[in-house]
C-alpha cells in the first residue's frame, strides 16, 4: 500500500527485506554459483562415455576376460555414476587380478554412494591388508568412517596410519591439520572450576 507521497511504509520494507533475506536463504543466497558448462558440452561427454562404453562391451564380448577392458569399463561407469554396473565390472577385474588396490578402492566408492558403507569398509581393508601403503584406500576409510558411521577416531587412526606407512604422503600436512582439528572439537572439555 502506498502513501499519498508515492512511497511505501516503513514496515512494508521491512517485510519486502525479511521476504528476500528468506528468498536468499532458500535458493543458496548471493554465493557466486559455478558457471554451467558451455551448451552442448555435457552431452558431448555422456555421448563420448557411451561411445567409450560400447566399444569395450564390444571387445568383452570378444573376450570376456579382458582385464583391462573391465577395469576401463568399470571406469567409465564410475565416472558416470553408474555405480552397479561399475561394480559388476570392477568384481569381474578383480576375480582375475584380486590385488588391484586401485580397482578395489573404486568399487569401495560405489558402495558408498550406493549406500552400501559396511561392504565398503570391508572392501577398503581389503586393498589395505593387501597393500598397506595404498594411500586413496586408507584416506577413504578415514572418509568413510568418520563422514557415514560417525567413528572420528577410526576415521582418525585410518589417517594417522596413512601418514606412518606412507611417508612422503603429499597431503600430509593438511591431513595433520584435519586430524588436530578433528581431535580439537571432539576431546572432552576440562572441568571448570567454580
Amino acid at each position: 500500500m502506498k502513501r499519498n507521497d508515492g512511497k511505501y511504509p516503513v514496515r512494508w520494507n521491512l517485510v519486502a527485506a525479511a521476504g528476500l533475506a528468506v528468498l536468499l536463504a532458500m535458493t543458496g543466497g548471493c554465493r557466486k554459483k559455478e558457471a554451467p558448462p558451455p551448451v552442448g558440452e555435457t552431452e558431448s561427454i555422456n555421448l563420448n562415455a557411451l561411445s567409450q562404453i560400447e566399444n569395450y562391451r564390444e571387445i568383452l564380448k570378444k573376450d570376456p576376460k579382458n582385464l583391462q577392458a573391465l577395469i576401463n569399463i568399470g571406469n567409465l561407469y564410475f565416472d558416470t555414476r553408474q555405480d552397479l554396473l561399475a561394480i559388476e565390472h570392477y568384481q569381474k577385474a578383480l576375480a582375475i587380478d584380486p590385488r588391484n588396490g586401485n580397482v578395489r578402492t573404486d568399487m569401495a566408492v560405489c558402495f558408498r554412494r550406493a549406500g552400501n558403507t559396511d561392504r565398503a569398509i570391508e572392501e577398503l581393508k581389503k586393498a589395505i591388508s593387501m597393500d598397506p601403503r595404498h594411500a586413496q584406500s586408507r584416506y577413504n576409510l578415514g572418509i568413510i568412517l568418520i563422514n557415514d558411521k560417525g567413528d572420528i577416531e577410526g576415521g582418525v587412526r585410518a589417517w594417522e596410519a596413512l601418514i606412518e606407512n606412507i611417508p612422503n604422503y603429499p597431503y600430509r600436512d593438511s591431513l595433520r591439520a584435519e586430524i588436530a582439528r578433528l581431535r580439537g572439537a571432539h576431546s572432552p572439555t576440562t572441568p571448570k572450576f567454580k
